[in-house]
């Protein structure tokens, strides 16, 4: 990829293409639990390279403003949030979620109180997070309700781990097919259904894990709907002593949305800033309580994403760049024994982990030149429907959008097996009616 396309690709600061589109979609702002309480400490939210201030005010309703006073530009974190707005503890203008002022102590005109008005940005709360649209106010589009987030609490487990890396490239190694029974093989399954663990000894897989250990080389196929892309993985193989073609099909929703067949797994590639990262990982299940146990310890124990572990890397979102935590200076850890002995393959911690290091270990953002196969057919195609759409807001057209808001909850991914011949469109085709019909 040449420099100009990779910093249109990769650059989410204001004023650049993908800062415009991004912000015409509903971005995941952070946990609901992240404001537990009406009158509350404000949190921080910094998103596509803009800080903000988020509160819930005395009713229970969550506002989100820039996070400078518009007054003296005193930061708005350090404010006080009671009697139904947030107050600057610098000369106490006091704001509602709405943006509009409520008091104004060092002021006795009422004309300017009515004129002057903080930032604020429409929020909602669905599924267990707070979203944020950032975009002109003309142009918001309806939210998008996916299937998971009508689901009740105990059925969604969310994680978020945070990446000193670009979103692309984060996205990039979700989509990438083939590095799974490489970087990963200590955890995924084998054929016979065990998983290795230290030693060389083994287990009976997760509850959890769904992914097949396959060395084999896929066939990548793509087509693009009017919100993204579907890409499958084509492997041919054998059952029952007949030819069959196993097919996982992970769907990628615009601007950075992944559905992976992978059990029922939601990931989303939030752009903290053009450097920054935050992937909200979303384990959901209609009939399975993921939030409890025991599958909550099984889904972070199977996928690495245990609090602890985060915390230790420096992959949490309070310890993402603390001194002594992983990075390219200590090799993130990587155990070269273990190794050597064959305990390990990769030295690393398992799973989220070994794609966090391998995908920071490219530069915070990648320069992208690089040797690519047809494998990598996803990630191409990815990039060009991202680069097309940002083109596309740039000349004032809409950005890629599910048909209607209800058309978000017959998106997902798919695992199957056809016959040779068949085509694997028909299965997300009937995914999507099963799901309707449900």
């Amino acid at each position: 990829m040449n420099p100009r396309d990779n910093e249109r690709l990769t650059d989410v600061s204001p004023g650049t293409p993908m800062h415009a589109l991004c912000s015409r979609y509903w971005l995941p702002a952070g946990l609901a639990s992240d404001l537990p309480e009406p009158d509350g400490a404000p949190i921080r939210v910094r998103l596509l390279g803009r800080n903000l201030v988020a509160f819930r005010d005395s009713d229970g309703q969550v506002g989100m403003l820039d996070e400078l006073c518009p007054h003296r530009r005193a930061s708005l974190m350090l404010g006080q949030v009671r009697r139904g707005t947030i107050e600057c503890i610098y000369h106490g203008w006091r704001f509602s979620v709405d943006g509009s002022i409520v008091e104004m102590p060092n002021c006795d005109d009422e004309r300017l109180k009515q004129r002057y008005r903080a930032n604020a940005y429409p929020v909602k709360e669905a599924g267990g997070f707070l979203w944020v649209y950032l975009g002109p106010k003309d142009a918001m589009p309806e939210f998008p309700m996916h299937e998971w987030m009508a689901l009740p609490e105990r059925n969604r487990h969310p994680r978020i781990i945070a990446s000193r890396s670009n979103f692309v490239q984060v996205m990039e190694g979700l989509l990438d097919t083939t590095h799974l029974g490489v970087l990963h093989q200590d955890s995924l399954p084998r054929a016979d259904g065990t998983v290795k663990v230290v030693n060389n000894t083994t287990r009976p897989a997760s509850r959890f894990t769904a992914v097949s250990n396959s060395a084999k080389v896929p066939v990548v196929e793509v087509e693009e709907r009017s919100f993204g892309i579907y890409a499958a993985a084509i492997r041919e193989g054998m059952a029952d002593g007949e030819a069959v073609r196993d097919v996982r099909i992970t769907a990628y929703v615009a601007p950075f949305t992944i559905y992976v067949a992978n059990g029922h797994v939601t990931l989303m590639i939030v752009p903290v800033d053009t450097e920054t990262t935050h992937l909200y990982i979303v384990y959901w299940d209609p009939e399975k309580p993921f939030a409890e146990e025991p599958y909550r310890s099984d889904i972070e124990r199977g996928t690495g994403t245990l609090p602890e572990v985060a915390e230790r890397w420096g992959f949490s979102r309070e310890t993402l760049g603390a001194p002594g935590t992983m990075s390219m200076a200590n090799h993130w850890g990587q155990d070269r024994a273990r190794m050597a002995s064959g305990e390990s393959f990769s030295g690393l911690e398992l799973f989220a982990m070994e794609d966090a290091a391998c995908t920071s270990s490219m530069g915070t953002v990648s320069d992208r030149q690089e040797m690519l196969v047809p494998a990598d057919l996803a990630i191409v195609r990815m990039r060009r429907f991202l680069l097309a759409a940002a083109d596309a807001v740039a000349r004032g057209e809409a950005p890629p959008a599910f048909a209607d808001a209800e058309a978000a909850r017959h998106v997902g991914a798919v695992h199957t097996q056809i016959a040779p011949g068949e085509d694997w469109r028909e299965a997300v085709a009937a995914t999507a009616t099963t799901t309707e019909e449900a």
